[in-house]
């Protein structure tokens, strides 16, 4: 019963298993079902039952156990297949995943802390959570699949993950969904600048714009009738439907030439942000824009803008001095890591700036958490203001407004400007 009762933890030797006793206890005092030898989905499902039925953080905790072994699992199998290609670095990836300390608490703001339990995982805005667990057990759906697999499912959609795969140029994506989640614009720019063919670029556009369509009735077929989601491949018939006027094969390696294309498109440009790929789906979103829509007399659009840079301000103000404050060997190592950061520097040139690993890089600035945490304070404080009164009436509102806070303070509002955060950090560091 291992898997339920030791987490799989990020150190700085490598994963590591850490037995809970919380854990271990639990499962020594019987369930409605005995534990079984080994790990099984219907001792996973009894497990969750407990925790809805109970509002009792311990089943969870051994789920979360359960979780890290699978995330584990993955995590050292995608390192071992891409580690010589890429240069990637088994604990910069488990810092992505592996951040559960198996505390019964969940850090919902700067100041609250909640009970690791069912009731308060539902409240949770659907998005990314921290530990990355409580995202996994959040979403989950019994109905769907094992928790396991449920785990790896979520894992290899984590945006931060895929876009530190993406700065090593790796896209965890096979070519036939990278075309499909791939927009015209996107395809158009990625055959214009990467592909040396006789074929136009007008040509090989009309053939994506016919394939979305086409694969999205294939993808279900092939789910209808093989009960999986991955693993389908273009067959003659599809090809034939797709070009009716060209040869199979030859279609076959138009369509990869530009999945290449995309790419090299989306993997060769380093200042690339972090959601900006068209397979993460993300839109940049003014903050200012989730006020009251239906306010006529409320404040003008620069009067929202100054409301949220103030809420932001102070909530940097609070948080981040903190963050940065160390001493000891490590102040040298922290101050150069965020310095490098505030410029741009993504892990790999922060890692060798600095002298150490990418791994610590990650360990250490962790500035999406960071950003989150700022971002919760910031509407916390607005919600107070009568513009953005209703924002807080649903958890939906309550979501949009975060991510949009923490996406502006990570992303710059235009092209060439500096983020909130990564300016805030230059200017405290630049103080005398």
């Amino acid at each position: 019963m291992g898997q339920y009762q030791e987490l799989c933890s990020l150190t700085t030797t490598g994963i590591k298993p850490r037995l809970l006793a919380d854990a271990a206890q639990y499962l020594g005092q019987g369930h409605d079902q005995e534990p079984e030898p080994e790990p099984s989905r219907s001792f996973d499902t009894a497990l969750l039952l407990a925790g809805m039925r109970d509002d009792d953080p311990l089943p969870l905790l051994c789920l979360r156990c359960r979780i890290s072994h699978a995330l584990e699992a993955w995590l050292c199998a995608t390192h071992r297949a891409n580690e010589e290609r890429y240069g990637l670095e088994l604990l910069a990836m488990a810092s992505y995943a592996l951040d559960d300390e198996g505390k019964l608490t969940l850090r919902i703001g700067p100041d609250e802390l909640k009970p690791f339990a069912h009731t308060q995982l539902a409240l949770l805005p659907k998005g990314m959570s921290t530990p990355f667990s409580a995202e996994i057990l959040r979403s989950y759906d019994s109905a769907l699949c094992g928790l396991p697999h449920w785990a790896r499912l979520k894992i290899q959609a984590h945006n931060e993950l895929k876009a530190y795969f993406r700065q090593h140029g790796l896209l965890l994506i096979s070519d036939w969904a990278l075309l499909r989640n791939s927009s015209p614009s996107r395809v158009r720019q990625a055959c214009q600048e990467q592909l040396r063919t006789n074929d136009t670029v007008v040509f090989l556009s009309a053939l994506h714009s016919r394939y979305g369509p086409l694969y999205d009735a294939a993808k279900r077929d092939y789910k209808n009738r093989t009960g999986k989601s991955s693993g389908w491949q273009p067959d003659p018939a599809f090809l034939r439907e797709l070009a009716p006027d060209q040869d199979p094969f030859a279609t076959t390696e138009r369509l990869k030439a530009i999945a290449k294309a995309v790419r090299l498109l989306l993997t060769g440009s380093s200042n690339q942000s972090l959601d900006q790929a068209a397979e993460v789906g993300f839109e940049p979103v003014d903050p200012s824009s989730q006020a009251n829509s239906d306010d006529d007399v409320g404040p003008s659009s620069g009067e929202l803008k100054a409301l949220v840079s103030d809420a932001l301000q102070r909530a940097m103000d609070q948080l981040m001095p903190d963050v940065l404050a160390a001493s000891g060997k490590n102040a040298e190592l922290l101050r150069c890591l965020w310095a490098g950061w505030a410029e741009g520097l993504t892990n790999r040139p922060l890692a060798e700036r600095c002298g150490t690993t990418c791994g610590t890089v990650s360990k250490k600035l962790r500035p999406t958490e960071h950003a989150t945490i700022i971002a919760t304070a910031a509407a916390q404080e607005l919600n107070r203001h009568q513009a953005f009164a209703s924002v807080s009436q649903s958890v939906e509102g309550a979501e949009r407004l975060v991510n949009a806070l923490r996406n502006h303070l990570l992303e710059p509002e235009r092209e060439g400007d500096v983020a909130p955060l990564r300016r805030w950090i230059q200017q405290y560091l630049n103080q005398p």
